[in-house]
């Protein structure tokens, strides 16, 4: 069904319009929402069309504004999350209009059909980030009848300057531990056709730490289904497999710190989990040194990580290791019901 957009049209400025965005969008999509992207939130268009593979969501809008010339000048989307859908009825939504179109009205000219796609399909509220450095980007969601509710902390570290001297050894303080500290690179190589038993393995200990992590959102009760759920960790570029590290005991994997090495040349922690019964050990320290080694081998300048505020203990790791703490990103939301 069409959308329809008269209501988008009659807002904006003469000299814009509107389109759905679809799959053919995905590149010029991605390189405008990069010019304003922050290091660690730069996106390859491969990786982002992978991605909406392994997890379509066929309710999700996307609204592309272009001038006379073609040139995008706005993106706005909303979607439940697919696989990752809230069972709250949460929507996120995302909205960036270049800086000269800005109090054109272009904003809320998205944002009311936007709100109004996801009312349609029942959402309870809408949630959506607003960087620490851009202060009116709050000012506008307050004025939309947005609220803040939850924080989140973008931090950065050069693995080239870091001083591993000042940490014990995390193989020889692991195999204390009677933990085994070994890349997913180098257990796939060793497993071998038995890889795959690992991978559910891991997908089940990722999934119970997961749900442990204060998240602005409930996560789903249940994982999504294995192939599905394989692709979305452990594809194509969403890990890097040499600088994924996993903690295994007695073969068993009990903590993993999964990274990604973007093509900008920045690497990411995506997630850093232990088993509930291996807790305050230390392992997730140990995890991170040798994922920070790993990178500093290869010349890695910026390693970033993203922790929401209300995790102290990793947000305590990361100030030990020396992670420079960016302003928070601040989650606001819209609640319908």
């Amino acid at each position: 069904m069409a959308t329809d957009l008269a209501d988008v049209v009659a807002r904006l400025p003469r000299e814009l319009r509107v389109s759905v965005g679809t799959d053919a969008d995905i590149e010029r999509s991605v390189e405008f929402l990069n010019r304003y992207a922050s290091p660690g939130r730069w996106m390859s268009p491969s990786v982002v069309r992978r991605a909406q593979a392994a997890n379509p969501e066929p309710d999700r809008l996307v609204l592309l504004v272009e001038d006379a010339l073609g040139a995008l000048q706005a993106h706005g989307s909303v979607g439940d999350g697919g696989v990752w859908a809230s069972p709250d009825g949460s929507w996120r939504l995302n909205l960036r209009v270049a800086p000269a179109w800005r109090r054109r009205a272009v904003a809320r000219a998205l944002l009311a059909r936007l709100e109004t796609h996801a009312r349609g399909h029942r959402a309870s509220r809408i949630v959506t980030a607003i960087r620490g450095d851009e202060p009116e980007g709050l000012r506008f969601a307050e004025a939309m009848g947005y609220r803040a509710y939850h924080e989140r902390i973008e931090s950065f570290l050069d693995p080239t300057a870091f001083d591993a001297s000042r940490f014990d050894d995390p193989d020889r303080a692991a195999a204390d531990l009677g933990i085994r500290l070994v890349s997913y690179a180098e257990l796939e190589r060793e497993l071998g056709p038995r890889f795959e038993t690992f991978q559910r393995a891991l997908l089940a200990l990722i999934w119970t730490a997961g749900r442990d992590v204060p998240t602005p959102t409930p996560q789903p009760a249940e994982p999504p289904a294995f192939e599905k759920a394989k692709d979305m960790f452990f594809g194509e570029g969403v890990i890097d497999p040499d600088a994924t590290f996993i903690a295994l005991r007695d073969g068993r994997p009990v903590g993993e710190t999964a990274t990604d090495v973007k093509e900008n040349g920045v690497a990411y922690t995506h997630f850093t989990g232990v088993a509930r019964e291996e807790r305050g050990k230390g392992i997730a320290l140990l995890l991170k040194l040798r994922a920070i080694r790993s990178l500093k081998e290869r010349g890695i300048k910026v390693f970033g990580t993203t922790n929401d505020e209300a995790n102290a203990a990793m947000r305590g790791i990361n100030r030990k290791l020396g992670y420079t703490p960016e302003p928070a990103t601040i989650m606001v939301e819209k609640r319908f019901t």
